[in-house]
């Protein structure tokens, strides 16, 4: 008799299990199942990294008519901190740079006659810009951005401050894994400025209204290593236009820097 209930139990065990591996007939039992395939390759990453300091050596100046011409020019030394994002698989870009620096020699002076010097002020700046290079031939890459500006250019301590907005073209052309060329240049069509101008003498003047110009950077770069890049290049900016001050008139500014940098970049 019990031998008779075994053999009713294990038919019954067999008759339920037979659907399931009729499920997934044709199938390596589940402890055996491979989820990928073994020799997979990993996803490519799509974003680069830049990041560094810079040093700036600028030569600087600006100029103030309303009927007489006053006017500074110096030389400053900044240090800045800049970074880059490249998304390759949107062929987009995000870049931008924060500087600081010292003004150590200057001189002031009235319809070009020089009657002072000077050898403290500040120049402080800030760049940020969102590009887009839709032409790649492998090793140029070239498109244009958009960005905003914004400058503290302070002779003696005091000076107009800016707030503009930049649009321009840039390119990168890299040759093999050792050496790159970037290149950009930018219209600025509108840059508000308030502050004030300081003539010879040390009297200021207040200043307010919006003025335009243009900037332009090239960088020539040596990687060092696979995460290590060394640049050098110069960098312009200049900006003029007609404001409103404290006396009646018409009144005429320009503004400029430009000068020599040196960089080193982390890659990743």
């Amino acid at each position: 008799m019990s031998r008779i209930l075994i053999a009713i139990s294990a038919c019954a065990l067999a008759s339920s299990v037979t659907p399931l591996m009729a499920a997934d007939w044709g199938t390596s039992a589940p402890g055996f199942r491979p989820a990928y395939p073994m020799d997979m390759a990993p996803m490519e990453d799509s974003l680069d990294f830049e990041f560094g300091l810079r040093y700036f050596y600028g030569m600087g100046g600006q100029s103030f008519t309303n009927g007489s011409t006053y006017s500074a020019t110096d030389l400053s030394h900044s240090l800045e901190v800049h970074g880059r994002i490249d998304d390759h698989s949107t062929s987009s870009f995000l870049k931008g740079h924060i500087g600081y620096g010292a003004i150590t020699d200057g001189e002031f002076s009235m319809d070009d006659t020089t009657n002072g010097s000077y050898s403290t002020g500040r120049v402080g700046y800030v760049n940020a810009d969102f590009g887009y290079l839709p032409i790649n031939t492998g090793g140029v890459k070239a498109g244009a951005f958009i960005g905003y500006m914004y400058s503290d250019e302070s002779p003696q301590n005091t000076g107009p401050i800016t707030h503009g907005l930049r649009l321009g073209v840039a390119a990168r052309a890299e040759f093999g894994d050792m050496f790159d060329i970037t290149a950009e240049g930018a219209i600025i069509p509108y840059s508000a400025v308030s502050g004030s101008m300081a003539n010879p003498g040390g009297t200021l003047t207040g200043i307010e209204g919006s003025l335009y110009g243009a900037a332009g950077e090239v960088m020539a770069g040596a990687h060092l290593t696979d995460n290590f890049v060394i640049r050098a290049g110069a960098r312009a900016t200049y900006l003029n236009g007609h404001v409103q001050a404290d006396q009646p008139g018409e009144h005429y500014i320009e503004m400029f820097r430009w000068g020599p940098l040196v960089e080193l970049t982390a890659t990743f």
